[in-house]
Order: structure tokens, then sequence, then C-alpha cells
């Protein structure tokens, strides 16, 4: 292990800034010993690290820039009997191993306790940007849960506002199916927002699949789904005019409907305008539906005529 010159960074910065006094003497003397390089060798991954998929080309891709340009920001680490456990920076440190470096570059923390690695993990990457919308909302609801904590008390933990710890882990609210899609970067959080403006979970999953096949972007999500919830709300402001206007018909009018329902096995509205004259609106549903509808029709009139009528439609 040797040491190299200080290098600091947002995620270094948010963690001596930290609440935790644990957490923030041990940041001061990492920033105050500089950028070591440690042996690959020596560094375990994090078993509390919020990122699940790690994407192969893009790690590829980041050791084809760290070997023109060198590694801007170095990895952070806990040191841990005698061993090293990666904070942040595990893509920056598989890159290393696809490089087959020995050594890499990092600011290493010490004395930090088991039940600060999530704590710590999470601010670093938060600020590094590093991590996901799905990622972050896990690790918020794991913290919480762990340390049994507030969302008010997260959010100092963090450096967020309560607010924005509730927006984030209001995505977990929608299904599996669709968080993942959000991790396979198929939709942004964007998306996933509009997509919570839906109520029905069939609407949901249906919306997704349409954004990632018509390639919709975040504004035209947030369009489409105004215009559905506001065709939904006329919909149920006609149904209830509807209601209004069938309690307020006559009853003999109303047994009349109850009983053309019964031979059509559909809906049948009767209006009648002044006890002479009306309309018989006889509802279908698909094509099928209309045609056993006609059916009946033509048996009524052949009945009662004693002739099979021609009808088109």
């Amino acid at each position: 292990m040797s040491r190299k010159g200080g290098l600091g960074g947002q995620g270094m910065n948010a963690l001596i800034k930290s609440a935790d006094k644990e957490i923030r003497k041990a940041a001061e003397e990492a920033e105050k010993n500089g950028v070591l390089e440690i042996d690959v060798s020596l560094i375990d991954v994090n078993p509390d690290q919020p990122r699940k998929v790690f994407n192969e080309e893009e790690i590829q891709g980041l050791a084809e820039s760290i070997k023109e340009n060198g590694l801007i920001n170095p990895i952070t680490l806990r040191e841990k009997d005698g061993k090293y456990q990666i904070i942040s920076g595990e893509r920056r440190f598989r890159a290393f191993k696809f490089l087959n470096r020995d050594k890499v570059p990092a600011l290493v923390l010490q004395n930090i306790a088991d039940s600060k690695m999530l704590e710590l993990t999470l601010v670093e990457n938060i600020q590094r940007a590093d991590l996901n919308a799905i990622e972050i909302a896990r690790s918020y609801k794991k913290l919480i849960y762990d340390l049994n904590i507030k969302q008010e008390e997260l959010a100092l933990r963090v450096g967020k506002s309560r607010s924005t710890i509730a927006n984030s882990m209001r995505i977990l609210d929608l299904s599996e199916n669709i968080q993942n899609l959000i991790l396979e970067s198929k939709i942004t959080e964007g998306h996933a927002r509009a997509i919570l403006s839906l109520s029905n979970e069939n609407e949901r999953e249906e919306f997704a699949k349409e954004i990632i096949e018509n390639g919709y972007s975040v504004r035209e999500c947030e369009r489409i789904v105004k215009e559905r919830k506001n065709n939904t709300s006329k919909e149920t402001s006609e149904n209830q005019d509807e209601i209004k206007k069938d309690n307020k018909k006559d009853p003999n009018i109303k047994q009349l409907e109850n009983d053309l329902e019964k031979i059509f096995s559909t809906k049948v509205n009767v209006i009648d305008k002044n006890g002479k004259e009306g309309k018989i609106v006889i509802e279908y549903y698909s094509s099928d539906d209309l045609s056993r509808i006609m059916d009946m029709l033509e048996k009524l009139y052949e009945k009662e005529n004693g002739v099979k009528p021609t009808l088109e439609y």
C-alpha cells in the first residue's frame, strides 16, 4: 500500500458533513491521509451494495477510459480485519480488475462499524450519482427498517429533504416488473412518476409497455396520462348524469328496460319523450355481440311475419 496526493469529491465531502460523529471523524481522517494505492487482492465487494445490476459493456468502456485518462475519482473503502471493503466505486474496481491492474487508488475509512456501511455506501453513491432511482429508493427503505428511524431522521443522515425521501420511495409502489424496467434503464425515473399517476395496476403495466414500444419521452407520457385521466373523469361524470336521469324514469319504463335486457342479454335504454314516442337503444360490445343481437331480431321478425328479413349492418 502506498500514498498518493489527496483527492476528495462530492461523496467524501458529504461524509465529512455527516450528522453521524463516527462517520464524520473517519471521513476527515481519510481525507487527511489522502489517496492510497491498495492491492486489488485485498479488496472485497460490499454485501450491502445498493447497485445490483452491473452492465459488462459499461465496465469495459470505463476500463478503456481509465486506461487512456487514468482514474479521476478514487474508490472509497473501509478497512476491516487487515482487508478492505468497498463503500463506493465498485464499477471502477471492476474496471481495474478487467485491466488486470494490481493496485487501485482509494480513500480509506477506518474504525467504521458494520451497521454504518449501508448508510456510508448510500451517501457516497447518491452524491456521485452512481445509483438509479430504484436502487436509491430500496436503500432508503432498508435504512429506515434496519435503523428503525423515520423519514425525517433519514433525511438528515443522507443530506436530503424529507419530501425528497418520500417522493423517492413512492416509486416502490410500482410493481416489481416496472421496477425492473427502471433497473435495466428501459424507462427512466421521470417515466416512472408518470406511470404512478395511473391508479390501476393493469393500466400501469400496459402503459409501461407502450412507453418502451413507442419510445415516449417523459413529457409525452405526462401529456398522455393527463388526457386519460381527463377522459376517465368525463366518463365518470357522464355515468353519474345517466344514473341521475335513470333515477327519474317512470317505473314502468324502467321495468320495460329490465325485461328487454333479459331478452337481449345486454344493456337497453328506453328513452321516452312524451309518453307517446321515443326510442330504444340496444348496446353491443363487439362484432360478435352485434351479430348475436341481429340474429335474435331476425328470428323475432320471422316468427311474427312468417318471412325471413334481410338485415344489412
